[in-house]
């Protein structure tokens, strides 16, 4: 079936371990099962999930065995393949070697960009330039749990493709969960990616996207069509995917989906999938109802989770002051301190919080 000219069929194979022959022989069956195009002769681009240039053991990034994989697969089939990445901060550190995933493109001859560079606008996004130069846009995503969203995966990962702190400017101008959540569907009809295959093989249950726990799931997906596989995976780790605000978006406006009874999957049946005791992310029921009528700052930060600091553990990096475009962080005495009347409750500083010193509760304010 297919909505759009896009197939919505989400193919599926257990892979038990981060072994590359089992992977590849996953991702060939998985791109001809999901009507994957003919990359002989084009230009592809690799896009993994690189939050953070931290081991691949917490399960925050692609794991490098997924991205070994399908860059292999793809120079097998004749494409000239790239790759690259923008991390939440995005400077002159970021290398992609301690993720594992820089050192594969070295042995592969694969050319690491830097999405910083020359970057061009389309539909209001600014975003990498190398996005004029390639024909197929690959996603390769992990799946993951995030305080924001939810649910983080193939939709949510071409985020990346936009360069540098641009991130941050965009949750600042869209602070809530509804809004961000439709940017991000405007994300997708404006890059228009071909493919994603997703790294279910171990994901990340609890405070994702980087600081919750790895969870073993034994699967790789992928699709032409992002929300469906994105839809499909979720439902995999527990949640109602018409619960979640970026999927609600993308059904109501029809964005490669209209209804999830439309999507095929092909390798299985999503029962026989699910993951066991996954620990999901509490959908804000309070948090819906606020923005079905009621507007009110006021109310919105009385009921919403709010980032709570951890003083002995913050080890002052400063990465959530940088992340910050809402001026609600700074150093005070020593100690980062939080200006509650400015904090749009985006959930950027414990995205980035690179030793969990920061956790994501509800205060209520007298």
């Amino acid at each position: 079936m297919s909505i759009s000219g896009i197939s919505t069929t989400v193919s599926v194979r257990r892979v038990p371990k981060y072994n590359v022959e089992d992977i590849l022989k996953a991702v060939s069956e998985i791109y001809e099962a999901a009507g994957g195009p003919d990359p002989k002769g084009k230009k592809v681009l690799l896009k993994p999930n690189i939050l953070a240039d931290i081991p691949p053991e917490r399960a925050v990034t692609t794991h490098p065995a997924v991205f070994r994989a399908c860059a292999m697969y793809f120079q097998q089939r004749g494409a000239i393949v790239l790759a690259g990445d923008s991390p939440a901060i995005h400077n002159q550190s970021f290398t992609g070697k301690v993720c594992g995933i820089r050192p594969v493109c070295n042995e592969l001859g694969i050319e690491w960009l830097d999405f910083t560079k020359d970057p061009i606008n389309r539909n209001g996004f600014k975003l990498t330039g190398i996005l004029d130069e390639v024909d197929y846009v690959i996603s390769l995503p992990k799946c993951k749990t995030h305080e924001l969203a939810y649910f983080t995966g193939a939709t949510k990962n071409l985020f990346g493709l936009i360069p540098g702190f641009n991130k941050a400017m965009l949750h600042a101008k869209y602070p809530n969960r509804n809004d961000f959540s439709a940017m991000v569907i405007d994300l997708l009809e404006a890059v228009k990616p071909t493919f994603a295959i997703m790294d279910a093989i171990i994901g990340m249950e609890g405070a994702g996207p980087q600081n919750g726990q790895p969870h073993h799931i034994g699967l790789i997906l992928g699709s032409c069509n992002f929300i469906a596989l994105d839809i499909t995976t979720s439902q995999i780790i527990g949640y109602n995917p018409l619960k979640i605000p970026m999927f609600a978006s993308a059904l109501e406006r029809g964005v490669q989906l209209k209804n999830i009874e439309d999507i095929v999957i092909e390798g299985g049946e999503l029962k026989d999938f699910r993951a066991k005791h996954f620990k999901r992310i509490a959908i804000e029921r309070g948090y819906n109802l606020i923005y079905m009528g009621i507007r009110s700052e006021e109310i919105r930060r009385r009921f919403d989770k709010r980032p709570i600091f951890d003083h002995d553990r913050c080890i002052l990096c400063q990465k959530c002051v940088q992340i910050c475009k809402a001026d609600a962080l700074a150093v005070k005495d020593g100690k980062i301190d939080i200006i509650d009347t400015n904090c749009i409750r985006c959930y950027c500083c414990h995205e980035v919080c690179p030793v969990d010193a920061i956790t994501i509760k509800r205060k209520v304010f007298g």
